[in-house]
């Protein structure tokens, strides 16, 4: 699934979904493995990966929503050192203004 915002890079957003995803876990522990699908051992029908009330997250990082938030923690990072490079592009402008009006004593 990918989410489009106008004016913003395209981003994938991570579900967890079973087996595909290294740190799921089934807390009733009735996931088995038949013929490389996984399988859930209550139902007998295919993993619904987060969509089950048995699914747990071994690194604590699955949303309510199913989203894995280990990606997000890393973009959040990569957005926080944009937003930092812009601002000091912004205190450079002021700087110049100010000292184009004498004031440069101010900053």
């Amino acid at each position: 699934m990918k989410i489009t915002v106008s004016g913003t890079p395209t981003v994938k957003v991570q579900y967890c979904i079973g087996a595909s995803c290294q740190y799921f876990i089934c807390v009733k522990k009735a996931l088995k493995f038949i013929k490389g699908k996984a399988i859930c051992g209550l139902t007998n029908d295919p993993c619904i990966g987060y969509k089950c009330q048995y699914a747990s997250c071994g690194a604590h990082a699955m949303a309510p929503n199913g989203e894995c938030t280990l990606n997000q923690r890393d973009r959040n990072v990569r957005e926080l050192t944009d937003e930092a490079k812009r601002m000091e592009k912004d205190v450079s402008k002021i700087k110049s203004h100010l000292k184009k009006l004498g004031l440069d004593d101010y900053l």
